[in-house]
């Protein structure tokens, strides 16, 4: 098998693993947040990723589309959408990142730096610079607190995830020799 083949299952598995490590790690994220919810019921009438979209041109009524399951509980399923694709995409990375000696640093403490960088990256920097969210000396503590120790549980669960997938493959394309 030559370089570039393999290169390419490396990357459609870690896809695969991403996709499936995002979902389970998005789970995570929003028990994390019915636990500890970051944000006052206020400041979470139109949430980040909603405000972001409206941004981007999208209007309030369809960043705030629900359905409606067990009989009143309305899902905001633009939202879940969002929150997901986020998952994924960044459970994608992780895992990708991981295969190969120069980028494997973000495995290390088992995801928990991963989730702290993108914390930093998406809570204190683009989300406050992109007018998103206030700057983070505005926000509340608690906020701070729910989002930093979220993101770690949350990149701990790719990691988690991520292993136990590589380590149960049939075909070993993927290893975890760097995590």
């Amino acid at each position: 098998m030559n370089k570039s083949s393999n290169n390419w299952r490396v990357f459609l598995k870690s896809v695969w693993f991403g996709i499936i490590a995002g979902m389970i790690s998005g789970m995570v994220k929003i028990g994390w947040e019915k636990i500890l919810p970051p944000r006052t019921l206020a400041r979470d009438v139109v949430n980040p990723p909603q405000h972001m979209l409206q941004q981007m041109g999208a209007s309030y009524k369809f960043t705030h589309t629900y359905v409606i399951y067990n009989t009143d509980q309305k899902v905001f399923w633009v939202a879940l959408i969002l929150h997901f694709s986020f998952s994924i995409f960044f459970a994608w990375l992780l895992i990708y990142m991981v295969q190969f000696k120069k980028t494997a640093w973000a495995g290390l403490w088992e995801g928990a730096l991963y989730g702290i960088i993108i914390w930093v990256a998406w809570h204190l920097i683009i989300m406050p610079v992109l007018g998103t969210t206030p700057a983070p000396w505005q926000m509340p503590f608690a906020e701070h607190f729910s989002e930093f120790f979220g993101h770690i549980v949350w990149g701990w669960s790719i990691a988690a995830v991520g292993y136990y997938l590589i380590a149960k493959q049939k075909v070993k394309t993927l290893t975890n020799q760097y995590w």
